[in-house]
């Protein structure tokens, strides 16, 4: 048995189970929510969505699959509807789910979180705001333009001067749109 909400929310939820990890530490998924993104992302993107991103939690009573769903054109509360709809298919014939869960699909928001290559990539010319596990410059906090996107870091120019930062040292970062 399962709940399905659908949420239409710009509202993100902070859970920053996903890290860097091309050839380091950095984004990485746990076993569980690979296994959903491998399954779930191919027939998401057949359908005209991209899988922007995918949490699941557990609690004691059920678990909670959160689906980040995005497009060129954005997406709608509709969308968010038929997404859920064929991911409550999709999880029940390749049978992964071996507890009640709520599952929301969602747009991942204004302000949305960026936890891979590619999101800081189409993000390039944004606002974002980086919090570092190490200070640069005495600051944990970046705020500024993202410039430019290498295979290990993010080019941010934030008060007139332009900051290199590692991917292995984003705690995490968002945009700062509004």
């Amino acid at each position: 048995m399962y709940i399905v909400i659908v949420t239409f929310d710009f509202i993100l939820c902070v859970n920053f189970s996903l890290h860097y990890n091309e050839g380091g530490k950095g984004f990485k998924m746990n076993v569980f929510e690979e296994t959903l993104t491998k399954i779930l992302k191919s027939s998401i993107e057949a359908m005209g969505y991209e899988l922007y991103d995918l949490t699941y939690s557990k609690s004691s009573k059920r678990g909670k699959l959160t689906v980040y769903i995005d497009r060129q054109s954005g997406v709608s509360l509709n969308d968010c509807e038929v997404v859920s709809k064929h991911i409550s298919v999709v999880l029940d014939v390749e049978n992964v789910m071996e507890e009640s869960y709520i599952l929301e699909v969602s747009s991942p928001g204004i302000n949305r979180n960026l936890k891979t290559k590619k999101h800081y990539e189409d993000s390039i010319g944004k606002e974002c705001i980086i919090n570092l596990f190490n200070p640069i410059d005495n600051k944990k906090n970046i705020e500024g333009q993202i410039i430019s996107v290498t295979d290990r870091g993010v080019e941010v120019k934030s008060d007139q001067v332009v900051v290199y930062i590692d991917f292995n040292d984003i705690k995490k970062a968002k945009l700062n749109l509004i």
